[in-house]
């Protein structure tokens, strides 16, 4: 199968008239990802075959790709976790939020964001989110800052970089740490460095469908303080004490969970960070052709960019505007329509966290521990 017309080809009908879809019927599906080539395969077969699958069997892999993601990211440690949530939980516990502490985070985000401060007992507060990046502003920080705040988590949405300078000014006025979620940001810069090495701590997701994927589920914390990383350890694995070379004691220190992460994983994301730029570059030269088709249909505008970050692309999110395009409908009556029209042409387009983090029944309804 192939793609029978280029995208920004005019046609005479689409297909929802009746006309021959952009894509054959699940075309755009077939795209696999991972993209595995066969070092890839043979590196996770070969962990397969050594029958060793925990971190406490054999801790290698959990070096080498500890070690590559601080480099990555342009930082002093790294902890493999088992998830993007185990990592923003183990972030809090490193920047030493305690229960009944007010944690700053976007009110547009995915929902582990608020659910990780909700299981260190502390108190999400929501701020707003720009009109046009989606991501958190240093006013908007300002504004939601208390004396009881004890942190600030800012979300790199859809893989383009926040205002990190301008953030962490906030921060710094307040002596408060921020907490970086790159989850959809690996691969993106800010200001010539990496995403993730931004903040007091960086936490992400590596599940398969991120940028930087494992096998299944994984995740990574970064950081230049030793000390956020032994407390976000401690979290990791029973509230042992585990060491930066991998040593650790079988006592019980202090409070933890289990986020120890699998090898296949580890390894899975050392060999994909080999492909990580090649990929990245693919997804801006994409998205950039999407860009100048898009800016030349009245009503529509792609994601915002800017001169001094670099996008990358973990999704593509546009805007459309019916009044700007002379549609006398609503908005939700236009995003109905167009899904119908994409869809039609092979093409799945979705909403994507069209319900900010306020309105979840979560937090509407103060579910969580205890009786709300």
């Amino acid at each position: 199968m192939s793609i029978q017309h280029p995208i920004c080809a005019p046609r005479p009908r689409l297909a929802i008239d009746g006309g021959d879809p952009v894509a054959p019927r699940g075309y755009v599906m077939m795209s696999r990802w991972p993209r595995l080539d066969r070092a890839d395969l043979d590196a996770v077969i070969r962990q397969l075959e050594s029958g060793l699958f925990t971190e406490m069997s054999c801790t290698a892999q959990v070096h080498e790709f500890e070690n590559e993601m601080a480099i990555l990211t342009g930082s002093k440690y790294a902890l493999a976790l088992n998830s993007g949530t185990a990592a923003l939980h183990c972030a809090l516990a490193g920047v030493d939020v305690q229960p009944g502490d007010e944690v700053v985070l976007p009110a547009l985000a995915y929902i582990a964001c608020a659910a990780a401060v909700l299981h260190h007992q502390a108190i999400p507060v929501f701020a707003d989110v720009d009109a046009h990046s989606y991501n958190l502003t240093a006013e908007s920080v300002e504004a939601a800052v208390s004396p009881r705040t004890r942190a600030v988590m800012v979300v790199h949405l859809h893989g383009l970089p926040a205002d990190m300078d301008e953030i962490r000014a906030v921060c710094d006025r307040h002596g408060l740490p921020l907490i970086e979620d790159f989850s959809q940001a690996v691969g993106a810069t800010y200001r010539g460095r990496p995403a993730g090495g931004h903040a007091t701590v960086g936490a992400a997701s590596l599940m398969s469908g991120k940028n930087l994927p494992s096998v299944g589920e994984a995740g990574v914390l970064v950081t230049r303080d030793r000390e956020v990383r032994n407390r976000a350890a401690r979290l990791k694995a029973f509230g042992e004490e585990v060491n930066v070379d991998g040593s650790y004691r079988l006592i019980g220190a202090t409070m933890g969970w289990n986020y120890r992460i699998n090898l296949l994983s580890a390894v899975m994301v050392s060999r994909q960070i080999y492909h990580l730029e090649s990929y990245t570059a693919l997804r801006r030269r994409s998205a950039a052709r999407l860009n100048e088709v898009l800016a030349e249909i009245p009503g529509f505008s792609g994601p915002l960019e800017g001169a001094d970050r670099e996008h990358c692309y973990h999704m593509y999110r546009f805007r459309f505007d019916p009044e700007a395009a002379g549609l006398a409908v609503s908005v939700d009556q236009a995003h109905e329509a167009l899904k119908q029209v994409f869809w039609a042409e092979g093409l799945p387009v979705v909403e994507f966290q069209n319900q900010p983090l306020p309105g979840h029944e979560l937090i509407q309804r103060k579910l969580g521990y205890g009786r709300g």
